[in-house]
């Protein structure tokens, strides 16, 4: 066997053998390129490029390059899409190629925009080779070397040679960020990780404290009979966006979406006042937000966005409730029910932001009272609190 076919073989042997271990697609990278450089070849910078079922990412690529590491670049689906539609990275994705831009003689007036860049790196080679998957799509893998000459010939056919082990690799990896995505998107990145990590029985689940976030559009019924359905949904978005990103900024995590409430945890430790904090700065980034959105709504005629939302504290059961095959990941307790009660006094008393007397005291806050109320399903009278500044 040649010093080619061994360095090729050796690749291809990792590939099969020690990359199946290695989970974490930044270490994978890392460590591929290792295994390339051991086998003789000069890589200098590689990327891999996957399509990603997401929301907003339309694609996720990885980027090593020789004495900086691996980085990670995520490419919306709208605008910065754009620069890779002229680019040998969409042929890798229709599962043409391999594309090849030598860079060791002068620039060409139809070299792709990416080989300028390239040029400016000193890099003198660049290869990309079209990934397929067992679904019959296509991924992307990128490399380049600053040698004076570029890739050699042996080169080349080590890198076509190592297509199919490399596929499965990457195939492997894209699944597992695909599973990843969809779990945090549906489920939430903590109920996601539980679920990833085998907790899917139903009845699994543990006793947990938590501050207890319940929010829901004041007016939607009346709305939804009298609004076209896209300006409903716009709506919605303007109202459901502000209150996850606020609950998600401040480390607490969106559970579920029942029509136009929504359900929202932020657990505690032994100290509640952390959590506490926690709930009312992502209330105040939510409603200034709302605030926001509602001036340009009421300059462009459309109906302001109405809210109300609820915090208490308790303990909760927190894991898997349903059916034997449809299951949901959620919090339940009699401390949940008290927290929709409450809530639903926000239009009743025209309050933006309602507290429970068991969340004030853990906060340590100071809050006006605006009543004591009787509340069904409750046995006790509950106080209610509003922040002062807060109408």
């Amino acid at each position: 066997m040649s010093a080619a076919d061994e360095n090729t073989s050796s690749v291809i042997r990792w590939l099969m053998t020690g990359a199946r271990k290695v989970a974490d697609p930044s270490e994978f990278l890392e460590a591929f390129a290792q295994q390339l450089r051991e086998a003789g070849v000069d890589v200098t910078r590689i990327t891999t490029g996957v399509p990603l079922l997401h929301p907003q990412i339309a694609s996720f690529s990885g980027l090593w390059q020789l004495g900086r590491g691996v980085s990670e670049r995520r490419y919306r689906a709208s605008s910065d899409r754009q620069p890779l539609q002229d680019s040998p990275i969409i042929i890798a994705y229709k599962g043409g190629g391999p594309v090849r831009c030598r860079m060791t003689g002068p620039p060409s007036a139809t070299e792709f925009p990416i080989v300028k860049d390239l040029r400016a790196e000193g890099l003198t080679d660049y290869i990309v080779l079209s990934i397929p998957f067992a679904d019959g799509s296509h991924k992307a893998l990128s490399l380049a070397t600053n040698r004076p000459d570029g890739f050699g010939d042996a080169d080349i056919a080590l890198f076509e040679a190592l297509v199919p082990a490399f596929a499965f690799n990457l195939e492997i990896q894209a699944l597992q960020r695909t599973a990843r995505t969809l779990l945090d998107t549906y489920v939430g990145r903590q109920a996601g990780g539980r679920v990833l990590d085998g907790q899917i029985q139903r009845g699994m689940g543990e006793t947990i404290r938590a501050v207890i976030w319940l929010c829901d559009l004041r007016g939607f019924t009346r709305l939804s009979e009298r609004l076209p359905r896209d300006e409903l949904i716009d709506m919605l978005n303007a109202y459901f966006g502000p209150m996850c990103d606020g609950v998600e900024g401040e480390g607490g995590e969106v559970l579920k979406f029942i029509g136009d409430a929504m359900l929202a945890i932020f657990p505690m430790t032994d100290d509640a006042a952390p959590a506490c904090r926690q709930a009312l700065a992502a209330a105040a980034k939510a409603r200034a937000t709302v605030a926001a959105t509602n001036r340009e709504r009421v300059g462009a005629h459309l109906p302001p966005i109405n809210y109300g939302i609820a915090l208490h504290l308790g303990e909760v059961m927190y894991g898997n409730i349903g059916g034997d095959t449809r299951l949901d990941f959620t919090v339940i307790g009699p401390a949940v029910n008290l927290t929709a009660r409450i809530e639903s006094l926000c239009g009743e008393l025209r309050r933006p932001l309602l507290l429970s007397a068991d969340f004030v005291s853990a906060a340590g806050i100071a809050a006006d009272e605006v009543g004591e109320f009787t509340l069904d399903g409750v046995e006790a009278k509950q106080r209610v609190f509003a922040l002062p500044d807060v109408t």
